[in-house]
């Protein structure tokens, strides 16, 4: 909903309001454009070019092969497949796991649902930093060190998604399950015939949640993958950074990882901001 409504703006007031907001983001945006652009254009360039004072936005000449170079040097598409395993391995179980939590806390009526509901969205209290050392010693005893099992299920224990499940479940009328039950389904059919199809949206919020959240990490599979191997994208650009490695070259595997969100984000943009809204938390 929008802070200024359509009737509004047709006032004194409201049209200056609006016209201020909208002069405040004309010259905003540009402002937070600007340095995805100079990366993007800094990977096209000299690596003496990239640093020159005062910085230029475009290059001289377009040197396309940096970008050969720069995934042929860090093999980045090991460092890409290694992500990709572990985003939609954290979704597949992620979402199965949290989507039946939130139908069994919602629709089962159990005795300490709310209580149960408490517990999770209480451990969104604590950070990754203060349980990185115990999951550290739990993945080791259970010989997960460098297996991408060990990330996936570190980031699969997501209350915030049991949260989201369960609001939304909580909007479906009961009388649309128990015309089911009358009909002899059970609780799995309830929940795949009628729950899934009735919450595509919830779905689609989920899953891009999860992969902007597990995409963007950095501690914890640092932890758990030591392994060059076994990198996510992540690890490579901190690798190149603290590295003797030319800044257009750093330019090329920032862009690398800044597109994919940046594409998913305009695309679903949607999806992205009502998972905010529905539950008043970001993230």
């Amino acid at each position: 909903m929008g802070i200024i409504q359509d009737n509004e703006r047709k006032s004194g007031q409201g049209k200056r309001i609006y016209r201020c907001f909208m002069g405040i983001l004309l010259l905003s945006i540009p402002l937070q454009i600007l340095p995805h652009l100079w990366m993007f254009f800094g990977m096209f360039k000299d690596k003496l070019e990239v640093i020159a004072f005062p910085p230029s936005l475009f290059p001289k000449v377009f040197l396309w092969a940096n970008i050969g170079q720069t995934f042929e040097y860090f093999n980045l598409w090991n460092n890409i497949k290694n992500t990709m395993i572990i985003c939609f391995g954290t979704i597949i179980v992620q979402v199965t796991i949290s989507s039946t939590c939130g139908f069994g806390l919602s629709k089962l009526r159990l005795k300490y649902a709310n209580h149960l509901l408490l517990f999770f969205i209480g451990t969104m209290m604590i950070s990754n930093q203060a349980t990185i050392i115990p999951t550290f010693l739990m993945m080791n005893k259970w010989g997960l060190i460098n297996n991408y099992l060990s990330v996936i299920l570190t980031f699969s224990a997501w209350g915030w998604m049991v949260f989201l499940f369960k609001n939304f479940f909580d909007a479906i009328p009961d009388t649309l399950l128990d015309a089911a039950r009358i009909d002899g389904a059970n609780n799995l059919g309830i929940f795949t015939r009628i729950m899934v199809p009735l919450s595509l949206p919830v779905f689609a919020i989920a899953i891009l949640n999860t992969f902007n959240v597990v995409y963007s990490q950095f501690m914890v599979p640092l932890m758990l993958l030591p392994a060059k191997d076994k990198w996510p994208l992540m690890l490579q650009i901190y690798t190149a950074t603290v590295s003797a490695v030319p800044w257009n070259q750093i330019m090329v595997l920032l862009t690398t990882a800044s597109l994919p969100l940046i594409v998913i984000y305009i695309i679903f943009q949607r999806y992205i901001v009502e998972g905010i809204v529905m539950t008043g938390i970001k993230g």
